[in-house]
């Protein structure tokens, strides 16, 4: 609910893998993709997230890599990898980040 209330009604989010979210957003610049993952960067840094049946409360941060086609034969497989290097570098740049890729 978090990362949907961030995104326009066009963009397609989902699970990819048991920590990892994907956001799809057609026809979209890397700049506006930056803007929205900032976006839900502080959304999530903000909120408290409850465990343990909300009997304690602990902060969250995440970590974002975003990518673009930039090609016309680039493929999904291709765009995937680079947003996944992209996290990594946000990860090693010190976490709760978001990094574009420079493709």
């Amino acid at each position: 609910d978090r990362l949907r209330a961030c995104i326009r009604g066009i963009d397609l989010a989902c699970r990819y893998g048991g920590e990892e979210f994907v956001v799809v957003m057609p026809d979209t610049d890397i700049g506006v993709a930056t803007m929205v993952a900032e976006r839900i960067r502080r959304r999530v840094a903000g909120d408290l997230f409850a465990i343990h049946k909300g009997e304690k409360q602990i902060e969250v941060t995440i970590s974002i890599g975003i990518a673009a086609r930039s090609t016309p034969e680039d493929n999904a497989g291709m765009i995937l990898k680079r947003a996944d290097e992209a996290l990594y570098r946000a990860k090693r740049d010190g976490r709760n980040r978001v990094v574009a890729d420079a493709a």
